[in-house]
């Protein structure tokens, strides 16, 4: 595990104000002490909060930032998008990470072609699970550091050529997720899929639920989240017995 990945949709960065998801990003660099790469998720809604968050990212000893698709929406076409992040790319003095999502209105080969032409645009987060598309994209962009986004697809991304994964489960399972890392590395695919699996198991008991019945997975290892923004709302004492009696029949506990 080699760093934080700070304000993503799992951060609430689409809820969160502004100062908030400032105050996120000093508490991480001061925990985190130089030990592990920080990356900064500055999109937003609107754009000029694009550019405060990456003024303020731009005073913090960080390692990268990283924005989902202008307006968070499939408001823009291919030509704006990559405006956008050739925009973002001028103004940050780190090196600048971009998305494919569902969210992105745009051809991904293509995209990712145009993007990795853009001068301090550093890599690219897949998050559609299209291997296809995936693998093109590896083979076409060269330049691009390309990180896999779904969780129950880590596997996938590093066979299909993968140099890492950005995503949820890895705050609950961090170990397992190091273990399908490390062990794909060392050539052992049988024990890759292995982790793979027994990581799924427990991802599909939070599949279908809002944003704090996975952060009750936090809560349960004795990591206190807090509470959710409105209108999401908070997981009931019953959910939490429930999840925590199905997480222990998959072995969930084990593996932290």
């Amino acid at each position: 595990m080699q760093g934080f990945y700070v304000c993503g949709n799992t951060g609430e960065c689409l809820t969160l104000p502004v100062e908030t998801r400032k105050q996120m990003l000093e508490a991480v660099v001061e925990a985190n002490a130089g030990r592990g790469k920080i990356m900064a998720h500055v999109g937003a809604g609107h754009y000029t909060e694009v550019v405060e968050l990456i003024e303020h990212a731009n005073t913090l000893d960080i390692d990268a930032i990283a924005s989902l698709p202008p307006s968070l929406q499939r408001y823009y076409n291919e030509d704006e998008t990559v405006e956008f992040y050739a925009n973002i790319a001028k103004l940050s003095k780190h090196p600048v990470y971009a998305y494919v999502t569902p969210a992105l209105n745009a051809e991904p080969v293509r995209f990712a072609e145009r993007i990795d032409k853009i001068d301090n645009i550093a890599g690219i987060k897949m998050s559609i699970p299209d291997y296809f598309v995936f693998g093109k994209i590896v083979k076409n962009c060269p330049n691009l550091n390309v990180l896999n986004g779904p969780d129950e697809t880590i596997l996938c991304g590093l066979v299909t050529g993968a140099d890492g994964a950005i995503g949820t489960t890895y705050n609950m399972l961090p170990k397992l997720a190091c273990k399908i890392y490390n062990s794909f590395k060392n050539g052992d695919l049988k024990e890759a899929l292995r982790c793979q699996n027994k990581m799924n198991d427990s991802i599909s008991l939070f599949l279908g639920h809002n944003i704090d019945y996975w952060k009750s997975g936090l809560r349960l290892i004795g990591y206190d989240m807090g509470e959710t923004v409105f209108p999401a709302k908070p997981t009931s004492n019953e959910d939490n017995i429930d999840l925590k009696e199905k997480l222990a029949k998959v072995g969930f506990f084990e593996e932290i």
